[in-house]
């Protein structure tokens, strides 16, 4: 029994999860909802998966042994994980249900990371597209330039998405000499930027790979693959990103993508073009995806597929202008007068008005006018204290004065 000069903690909530507020969650909302038209007019359907996901499933897709999932067990025994990630759950759906030949989905969902720093997020919610079924530059070109368009949808005016391909790297490390598991080792150094360890790694591989290797993550804009071309490693990833490049200026998005030679993205499941958005001031990318032409082929179909994720919340901040803003009113009433009070009500909601009903009196609701329904007659209070008897119950004529005090 808990002591009773302990202070009560039954209102915490896990680590790294959060409440959302009504204010908060309201823009959060609007923003999906701007996101969801998008999606929408550009062929996206949504769909949902199922918060817990089998282990075994999510592990085969991703490819990886999970040390920072949230892993629980059934009665059964079996380990279920609450998804880490959106790509492997959307691919195991349209693998096990889908099979035509270009499928576009889209999704809203919450994926979770176990472990973390203390005070870091452990609960993310994400908007994504998924296209299933093709591939090739117009393909790729496609799903960026929707990046890209999810962005300015969002509000997000000065950003930037960088493009590559995780072949280059691959190709990079091959000629450095690395075995497999030294290779996985350096991308995981390359993308802690633990560049003392790699040096360490690197000690023996061939000057100019290893040269190439150090100035990957400088390596963005129009002259990053200069220096990739002059080593001759990797010139099939560079070309397939310039041709990628070169499809986005139809989309009216051209101005908005750059070649970033030095991208890697955190999972493996990726095959070729990589992809990440980013704004002045926030040192973590808005959104990221890319090609992942295998990661089906784990769950019985083989198919190519390409998508990407937005990070909601950290696009959040840049969304304020989106929050949805309905006027807000207060009616109270006395019990003679409940029927013409719901009457009134219900026609303002209907005309987009916030309203709230409670028997009078009631505590003032701050910021919103008030309509009392008494024996007396209809009063009309505005936010400022000023005060109006109104002559009759009528809805339009109270809506009159009410659009006439805003």
């Amino acid at each position: 029994m808990p002591s009773r000069t302990a202070p009560f903690r039954g209102h915490r909530i896990p680590d790294g999860l959060r409440d959302w507020l009504p204010d908060e969650w309201g823009r959060v909302r609007a923003l999906e909802a701007r996101l969801r038209a998008l999606f929408g007019a550009w062929g996206y359907c949504e769909v949902a998966t199922p918060v817990l996901e089998c282990l075994d499933s999510v592990a085969r897709g991703i490819g990886q042994t999970p040390q920072d999932w949230f892993v629980v067990v059934d009665r059964t025994g079996e380990l279920l994980v609450l998804r880490p990630e959106m790509t492997v759950p959307m691919a195991r759906l349209a693998a096990g249900h889908l099979t035509g030949r270009t499928v576009r989905l889209c999704y809203f969902a919450e994926v979770f990371r176990g472990r973390r720093a203390r005070g870091a997020a452990r609960e993310f919610r994400q908007a994504g597209v998924e296209r299933i079924g093709d591939r090739g530059c117009e393909a790729d070109g496609e799903v960026i330039a929707l990046a890209a368009h999810a962005l300015r949808e969002a509000g997000v005016r000065d950003f930037r998405i960088g493009v590559g391909h995780v072949g280059l790297l691959r190709a990079l490390l091959e000629a450095a000499g690395l075995d497999a598991g030294d290779r996985h080792t350096a991308q995981v150094l390359l993308y802690r930027r633990d560049f003392v360890t790699l040096r360490g790694l690197l000690a023996g591989s061939p000057a100019r790979v290893r040269d190439v290797i150090f100035s990957l993550p400088e390596l963005r804009g129009g002259d990053a693959s200069a220096a990739v071309r002059d080593v001759g490693v990797g010139a099939e990833a560079v070309a397939e990103v310039d041709a990628v490049l070169a499809t986005l200026p139809a989309f009216g998005v051209g101005d908005a993508v750059e070649m970033d030679l030095g991208l890697i993205r955190d999972f493996d499941y990726y095959t070729g073009v990589v992809f990440e958005g980013y704004t002045r001031g926030l040192g973590l990318p808005l959104l990221g995806g890319g090609r992942y032409d295998e990661l089906l082929g784990r769950f019985g179909a083989d198919r190519p597929a390409m998508g990407f994720a937005i990070e909601l919340e950290r696009v959040l901040p840049a969304a304020d202008a989106l929050a949805e803003r309905r006027p807000a009113l207060q009616i109270v009433y006395e019990p003679q007068a409940r029927a013409a009070a719901l009457d009134v009500a219900r026609r303002a909601r209907d005309a987009g008005w916030a309203v709230t009903v409670d028997p009078h009196p009631a505590e003032p609701l701050g910021g919103a006018p008030t309509l009392a329904f008494t024996t007396a007659g209809v009063r009309l209070s505005d936010p400022d204290g000023t005060q109006r008897e109104v002559p009759g119950a009528h809805w339009q004529q109270i809506r009159g004065l009410l659009d006439g005090a805003r």
